[in-house]
């Protein structure tokens, strides 16, 4: 079968077209690799928001490809543009065509969302094995309630076929297909940029084993820490160097550093190869002792992005972040130390969230002084415990979009009003925030002093713009 993988132009949904980052959608990567790597079905991917692709764009790529299978992933903010994109395959183009759905928001409302006309099944959870073995079932018409971890109609009945095990050993699944990618077209946002090198997304371990609230990882992950072994990661480093010359790596692991072994593992062998590149990750404060800072810092790491998440501990205990602020700004302290970059994310308008505890966050957060900060709005994922509780306090505000369930937007509104602190409100206190903190002439300084090549400055003027667009 003639299979089209296809990541829909999504820019609009955050308002925040033209900020500087296109990231390689590496789920449908690993998809398409799977799937080719056990059957002979052609595959192909298409990413429309990468090629900056209109609605029409993308029909006239579907003509020329003409699939049997078109598959898309659907995160909440995007999950409209997908049925958009479903609606135009089957009413413009062909009925005939099977649409295949996965991702957080179908795994999360697979009954609502098979109802929708176009979308013909749902991939629920870890979709490699499940799709291949649709696919297959589809191509040999096999009994497809043998497939487990699926949702589709039959005869006007929601069928949802048993549950998909994780795979345990992530080694066994081939690195993503980035050859069917547009690689010269990806490129980091100025908040993670941190080299000259053109760069790639991976992902090295998959879950995470804490339990914030808030977390939609854990949606789909169910707080299963599965990783991959150190030799197989950095096989797939090496690959991307010497097949593709990407030596800049964001790593998109909930928390990089969850094994402190497998950490200084991963380095020693990066370090044992000698490949020269740069590399981002995301961690948490009480992970990262020094030795393996170190360790990570010969071995190429160039930023790490912590999530504080609020200045108030009332906030991070409704949270169940179990941050101690203490040890945050010790550990912020430690990595500039060692000479790493630091990254620290904030949100506003979590349940309980006040005036004064936004004021607590941004205190803190000139405090911690980063290199970068980010302050976001508390977005409740379908899934999480804070969806759920904020749809039982009934604080979900009348006439909210998927769209708005974005983080960092210049136009959408959050969707929560809370009590004394409406959406329009954390609003504000989001654009104030990037202003007190961007705007200290010690920050200024310091950026203009830091700028030592054409690169530097680059990243900068997209900081720059990508703050104006946020205002």
């Amino acid at each position: 079968m003639n299979v089209l993988f296809l990541n829909p132009p999504f820019t609009e949904y955050g308002g925040l077209e033209g900020h500087g980052g296109k990231s390689a959608p590496i789920n449908l990567g690993y998809l398409a690799a799977y799937l080719r790597e056990k059957s002979s079905h052609s595959c192909k991917i298409l990413d429309a928001e990468a090629l900056e692709l209109s609605y029409e764009m993308v029909e006239k790529e579907i003509r020329k490809i003409n699939p049997d299978i078109i598959a898309m992933t659907a995160p909440t903010p995007a999950f409209q543009q997908v049925i958009d994109i479903a609606n135009i395959i089957k009413n413009k183009i062909s009925k005939d065509i099977i649409i295949i759905v996965g991702g957080p928001h179908p795994s999360v409302f697979p009954e609502e969302t098979i109802k929708i006309e176009p979308i013909d099944f749902i991939v629920a959870g870890e979709g490699e094995i499940t799709f291949y073995e649709l696919v297959e079932a589809l191509d040999k018409k096999k009994d497809l309630h043998e497939v487990a971890g699926i949702v589709f109609m039959d005869n006007g009945r929601i069928i949802k076929t048993r549950p998909r095990e994780f795979i345990n050993n992530l080694d066994i699944l081939p690195f993503p297909a980035r050859d069917l990618m547009p690689q010269h077209l990806y490129a980091a946002p100025p908040t993670k940029k941190v080299s000259e090198f053109h760069g790639t997304s991976i992902v090295s371990s998959r879950g995470c084993p804490f339990n914030c609230t808030y977390c939609i990882p854990n949606v789909i992950w169910k707080r299963r820490y599965r990783a991959r072994s150190p030799k197989n990661l950095v096989d797939e480093i090496e690959t991307c160097v010497k097949k593709y010359n990407l030596r800049e790596f964001n790593f998109h692991d909930e928390l990089f550093t969850t094994l402190k072994e497998r950490t200084i593992e991963i380095c020693r062998e990066i370090k044992k190869r000698k490949l020269n590149i740069a590399w981002v990750c995301m961690s948490r404060t009480d992970f990262v002792p020094e030795d393996v800072l170190r360790e990570m810092k010969s071995a190429g790491c160039k930023k790490i992005m912590f999530g504080i998440e609020s200045g108030s501990k009332d906030i991070l205990r409704a949270m169940r972040k179990n941050v101690n602020l203490e040890q945050a700004k010790e550990a912020v302290k430690l990595v500039k130390k060692v000479g790493i970059d630091v990254a620290v994310n904030f949100m506003f308008g979590y349940i309980g969230e006040t005036e004064e505890t936004i004021r607590q966050s941004i205190r803190l957060a000139k405090e911690l002084d980063a290199d970068t900060t980010a302050f976001l709005v508390a977005s409740p994922y379908p899934g999480t415990d804070f969806y759920n509780i904020a749809k039982e306090k009934g604080y979900f505000r009348e006439g909210y979009d998927w769209k708005d369930f974005t983080l960092v937007s210049k136009d959408n509104v959050p969707v929560l009003n809370l009590p004394g602190l409406d959406a329009e409100r954390v609003l504000y206190w989001q654009k104030r925030a990037y202003r007190e903190y961007y705007l200290r002439p010690k920050y200024i300084l310091r950026k203009i002093g830091g700028i030592r090549s054409l690169g530097d400055l680059k990243n900068l003027f997209g900081g720059l713009k990508l703050f104006f667009r946020i205002q």
